[in-house]
């Protein structure tokens, strides 16, 4: 059995519904939009996630985890704040930004998950672990492709609206 503290487990129900959120909003409309129904939820759910975070500490004390968590709560702040702005250029930061804190997010749950399943033969022993290093540069490869392909879909929106 994993074993999970109470905080624990209630931080990772809510990381894995705002991820949940996060995997829908791209679905919609291919990125995570401040203002959306989705976007809200999942950016609602990953304050609260960054918050039971701060309560998270196998060796105690403050660690990497929580200043992952600090990151995505300033991103997640300045990319609602930019979705009040008209300006073009606002679009593209606050893309960046709402990627950003769901790779963020996935970064300390790819090295949970690996370092507890299969249970009692995990994949990773710590986050230097190949399956960890493997599997974070494949989202990284995939972060930066959902950027490229999020840059051209405004682009071509922007261009689309300037016709009109």
């Amino acid at each position: 059995m994993i074993s999970l503290s109470v905080l624990g487990t209630i931080h990772t129900i809510i990381a894995i519904v705002a991820i949940i959120f996060a995997i829908a909003a791209f679905i919609q409309s291919g990125k995570i939009q401040p203002g959306t129904t989705t976007g809200n939820y999942y950016s609602i759910l990953t304050v609260f996630a960054c918050f039971t975070a701060f309560g998270l500490s196998k060796a105690g004390g403050f660690n990497p985890g929580h200043a992952l968590a600090i990151m995505i709560l300033l991103f997640l702040a300045i990319a609602y704040w930019l979705n009040r702005s008209k300006q073009a250029w606002t679009r593209y930061v606050q893309t960046f930004l709402m990627t950003t804190t769901l790779l963020l997010s996935l970064i300390p749950a790819v090295n949970e998950t690996l370092t507890r399943i299969p249970l009692g033969h995990p994949l990773a022993t710590d986050i230097t672990s190949p399956a960890i290093t493997k599997t974070l540069m494949g989202l990284l490869i995939l972060y930066v492709i959902a950027l490229i392909i999020q840059t051209i879909f405004i682009r071509k929106m922007q261009t689309a609206t300037h016709k009109e």
